[in-house]
């Protein structure tokens, strides 16, 4: 059996002083600021509510109905909606938490479906980056989500389509999922 040594306890020479009396109030402000969720801006408490703390609960409907109203009322928002949107999902596909970008995807979907095509221009950028994310991607169920949210994106009809955007990634990323050369077969389809 292992004996232990008890090591002396390091005593400190003089007591810990702050640098300045200035630091400790910013600290504080910055400790109140964080904690303080009324001082975000609302459309963030908003995105941030519908994400549960497991996401095995899924998507919290009752939130996601609160943030489909505000982005339909306030139509101005949802480019800031869905650039937070497309920070999280970025976020969770880089810390390979498949549950969180599930629930991301189906906000983002809904919210899509809800906005009328006039309010949903700003939006598709966000949309658009966050699909191209998920189709670069390792992992084929994130990839089959991302065309999943392709295809329903180019199922809306638009009032005035807009030629500037450039879908030439989304070209040779669906190409090259055609021509894959996965081991699964299954995978591969």
């Amino acid at each position: 059996m292992k004996e232990y040594v008890q090591v002396p306890a390091a005593e400190l020479q003089e007591p810990y002083e702050l640098p300045s009396a200035r630091e400790p109030a910013a600290l504080l402000c910055l400790r109140v600021c964080c904690c303080c969720s009324a001082l975000r801006p609302r459309y963030k408490r908003l995105v941030d509510n519908i994400f549960p703390e497991d996401p095995k609960d899924g998507l919290v409907k009752a939130d996601m109905e609160k943030l489909t109203f505000y982005a339909v009322s306030a139509p101005e928002k949802l480019d800031r909606i869905g650039s937070y949107l497309a920070e999280r999902l970025s976020r969770d596909v880089v810390r390979h938490r498949s549950g969180y970008v599930l629930i991301a995807m189906e906000a983002l979907d809904q919210l899509l479906m809800a906005c009328h095509s006039q309010s949903i221009k700003p939006f598709v950028e966000s949309f658009l980056h966050m699909v191209a994310k998920l189709l670069e991607s390792g992992e084929p169920k994130l990839q089959v989500l991302g065309t999943n949210s392709f295809v329903k994106f180019a199922n809306i009809e638009e009032d005035t389509p807009s030629y500037h955007r450039r879908y030439d990634f989304f070209v040779s990323r669906f190409s090259a999922m055609c021509h894959s050369c996965h081991s699964d077969p299954e995978t591969r389809t």
